[in-house]
């Protein structure tokens, strides 16, 4: 895949930088300066709340065929996502470029010698949750991708969220790539019960150039909306 490729089939548009506030103007230049910022990535963990979210999904969304609740967290975290377009912003050879429909990379762990297994689903911004249910299911059913077989510009620019069911983790940071292309990494861990009830640990890696902690706080605020939103 060539970066006109992805913008068609993604429907990228190079970012005009101009028409962005002085600050935004001013990170996506120093962040990704090595001069001064060496890695632009930041990293947090939250514990987040599904007591809501899981009593909406028993409700009204569980009955769908190959419904599962992390399908449904991953969802509406993608929803989330489009709605906050700095999270689907893009640094790709030097310019940035804003994608309203990015494919969605899944690192699905098996354990075993296999370790994880490599998913990838287009068009998730456009689905509704009974499609996106079914396709979420028969993809991590029926994998037929090589691990490291992806395209490097598609892996490099899809939403990134992993899910490692067995740790019950407070912190989770995972490596930085060569490019640098500002692309947010989500990672959800084990689901335990707390005094606040059901819980999961969320890291999150976020490129500073692109985002920073008050877009963060706004994504999910929003991501906490869907998750509690009666359709």
């Amino acid at each position: 895949m060539n970066l006109q490729e992805a913008l068609e089939q993604y429907q990228g548009t190079k970012l005009k930088l101009d028409e962005l506030s002085k600050y935004q103007q001013w990170a996506f230049s120093f962040f990704h300066n090595e001069e001064f910022v060496l890695n632009p990535n930041l990293s947090i963990t939250l514990q987040l709340d599904l007591g809501g979210a899981r009593e909406i999904y028993e409700k009204s969304f569980q009955n769908p065929q190959g419904a599962s609740f992390q399908a449904y967290l991953v969802w509406n975290l993608v929803k989330a996502l489009s709605l906050n377009w700095t999270f689907c912003t893009r640094k790709i050879d030097g310019e940035w470029y804003f994608f309203k429909n990015l494919p969605v990379y899944f690192a699905i762990a098996v354990g075993g010698e296999d370790r994880f297994k490599d998913v990838i689903i287009n068009d998730v911004s456009l689905m509704d949750w009974t499609k996106f249910s079914r396709f979420y299911r028969n993809s991590i059913q029926n994998y037929k991708i090589d691990v490291g077989s992806l395209p490097p510009l598609m892996w490099e620019i899809a939403h990134f969220i992993g899910n490692l069911t067995d740790l019950n983790f407070t912190s989770f940071q995972i490596h930085r790539g060569i490019m640098k292309t500002g692309r947010p990494i989500f990672y959800f861990g084990q689901r335990y019960n707390s005094h606040q009830g059901l819980t999961v640990p969320l890291s999150i890696t976020f490129d500073h150039a692109n985002s920073d902690p008050y877009v963060l706080n706004k994504l999910m605020q929003t991501y906490q909306d869907f998750l509690t939103k009666v359709e």
